[in-house]
This record gives C-alpha cells, structure tokens and sequence, in this order.
C-alpha cells in the first residue's frame, strides 16, 4: 500500500482563501502546495506531480482556462484530475471548464469548505 502523503496543489490567489485550504487539507492529512497565478500553477504542477489539482478560474498572468488546456495537452499530466473551484457561475465556464477536461465544477459560494476537502478525498481514495 502506498503509504505517501497525497499531495494536492491549489491554484488560487486570495491569500485568505489560500490560508484556509491550507488548515483544512493538512488537518485532513494531505499535502499541500500552492500557485498564485497561472504561469506559477503550470511549473508547480510539472515539477510536484500532485495527485489533485484544486483550480481557481480567476488567477492572473494565466487564467485557470489556459492551465487546464496546456496540463491536459501533457501526457504526463493529463490524468491528474482537476477539481475547478471558481465564482464564475456560468453554464457557459462550466461547459468549457469541463470541455478542457475538467473532472468536476464547483462554485465557490455553493459549498462549504468541508464540501470541497470531501469531494477532493473522493478523488484521492
């Protein structure tokens, strides 16, 4: 059984928010990595090879679009799924977030905290 931390990278640049996650993924026993912006979340994800990618849309220098089209064009990070947690609402980002092949679309004001840490074990177990 592998016995290694799960380690999950968060793409997010509300410093706050940023700062939560980190509290509640590490009380849920997983590692935690953090871009804050998009250029940023691609070289974090190439080199820490995460087993979760939680994606803000909303990010500088490179939105969340742009990261999800350049990591699934990379077979070596193509699988790693990729939980979109954003505030736009649209079906419209959803269908393209979802379309660039993200596993799931989560609006930020939606769900609880506790919410997004269980749909990220469902990805990890």
């Amino acid at each position: 059984m592998d016995e290694r931390r799960k380690k999950i990278l968060v793409v997010e640049d509300d410093e706050h928010i940023s700062k939560v996650y980190h509290v509640k993924l590490s009380k849920e026993g997983y590692d935690t990595v953090f871009a804050v912006n998009g250029e940023e979340g691609i070289e974090k994800i190439t080199i820490e090879k995460p087993d979760l990618i939680i994606l803000d849309l909303m990010v500088p220098k490179k939105d969340g679009f742009a990261v999800l089209e350049e990591i699934k064009k990379n077979p070596d990070l193509a699988k790693i799924p990729v939980l979109v947690l954003s505030n736009l609402g649209q079906q419209s980002d959803k269908d393209r977030a979802i379309a660039l092949g993200a596993n799931e679309y989560m609006v930020k004001v939606n769900y609880s905290m506790q919410e997004v840490v269980d749909r990220a074990r469902s990805y990890l177990s």
